[in-house]
């Protein structure tokens, strides 16, 4: 079982929002086509929305920029194909590079001109590291 809820809270300085519905959480995934690793609808059911160590993760949430329907298609039109299948679960906010994770849990990276890079197993792996 993975620990996202547990890893996030853990952070001293972790906010958490409160955790969504299963509606609410299959109708993102309808919007965006895909179906959310374990890890991320976890997350979603049980905190919805976070900021941790100067973070903050996408969610189910009406502030638009931390929105993973909102965010997700946008930097889809951004990046293209290669990331149809993927969903944002954060921007960094430097040099463009946008984090995704397709529905088995893994984590990529992009960044303008280049191709994906998986940089972790996990929604916790990549917190953590």
């Amino acid at each position: 079982m993975d620990k996202i809820v547990d890893v996030l809270k853990g952070f001293p300085d972790y906010i958490g929002s409160n955790g969504r519905t299963e509606e609410e959480i299959e109708q993102a995934e309808k919007a965006l086509s895909v179906s959310f690793a374990k890890d991320y609808r976890k997350y979603l059911k049980e905190i919805g929305l976070a900021s941790f160590d100067g973070r903050e993760l996408t969610g189910l949430t009406k502030t638009a920029r931390l929105d993973v329907v909102l965010v997700t298609k946008e930097q889809r039109e951004r990046f293209g194909q290669e990331v149809q299948s993927f969903y944002v679960v954060e921007e960094a906010n430097i040099d463009g590079i946008v984090i995704w994770q397709n529905s088995d849990g893994e984590i990529y990276e992009t960044a303008p001109n280049l191709i994906p890079k998986k940089i972790a197993n996990s929604l916790s792996e990549y917190v953590l590291n």
